[in-house]
């Protein structure tokens, strides 16, 4: 019971957690270091008071991650004038910057796990926008799945560039063309020559997003 009052305490979510609030005590310890028990000491409480809302390290590693991702793609600002492949772009680039604030959590952002409310509220207006385009309410939803996943992997170019995770493929060609003979694979060693070269890996993004729009555009014209 409740003291003082003799009503009995209702069962659920703890009344003085949460999802914000456990966010909010993860950010403050090292990532490194951070477990479910060092969230509750920050926060007070009982450690499996945390478990209505996470189960483990990896729920709150990825309840970071997803904050971050959130807290990025709410603050999106755009207008009635906005077009979409400029709006397009700029969902890319909000999705890109959520990536690489987490650097090293990249992997645990779920794009289709989305759930604050004004995260969510900018999401639906960009597939409204889409639709009023000409897309279908399908095309519109692989379209922002779409643009996740490029701005997904020019953070993974990007952390490899700064020490994040390496990026396998391309670490594999190099590897290979080392073992090869001089005068074997010209356009592969020419082309491994130039990105080498060119460290600004915003240039990828640019041309998988001028790619994808311009590929979306055509399928309008198509239709019409």
């Amino acid at each position: 019971m409740s003291e003082g009052t003799g009503v009995p305490r209702r069962p659920g979510r703890p009344a003085k957690l949460s999802r914000e609030r456990i966010v909010a005590a993860a950010g403050e310890l090292p990532l490194h270091s951070l477990t479910m028990q060092g969230v509750a000491d920050v926060l007070g409480v009982d450690r499996k008071a945390l478990n209505y809302y996470v189960s483990d390290r990896a729920g709150l590693l990825q309840l970071l991650a997803l904050n971050a991702f959130e807290t990025e793609i709410a603050g999106l600002r755009f207008g009635p004038q906005t077009r979409w492949p400029e709006l397009l772009r700029l969902c890319a680039a909000a999705m890109r910057a959520a990536y690489l604030q987490v650097g090293g959590l990249i992997s645990a952002i779920d794009f289709g796990a989305v759930r604050g409310t004004d995260a969510l509220g900018t999401v639906e207006r960009i597939l409204t926008r889409l639709i009023d385009a000409g897309f279908t309410s399908q095309e519109a939803g692989r379209t922002l799945t779409l643009f996740a996943e490029i701005a997904r992997a020019a953070a993974y170019e990007t952390l490899e560039n700064t020490g994040g995770p390496p990026e396998a493929q391309a670490h594999n060609v190099v590897h290979a063309l080392a073992g090869a003979g001089g005068e074997q694979f010209p356009a592969l060693r020419r082309i491994a020559a130039e990105r080498d070269a060119v460290r600004d890996r915003g240039v990828q993004f640019e041309f998988d997003l001028d790619v994808a729009l311009a590929g979306l555009a055509a399928r309008l014209r198509d239709r019409s």
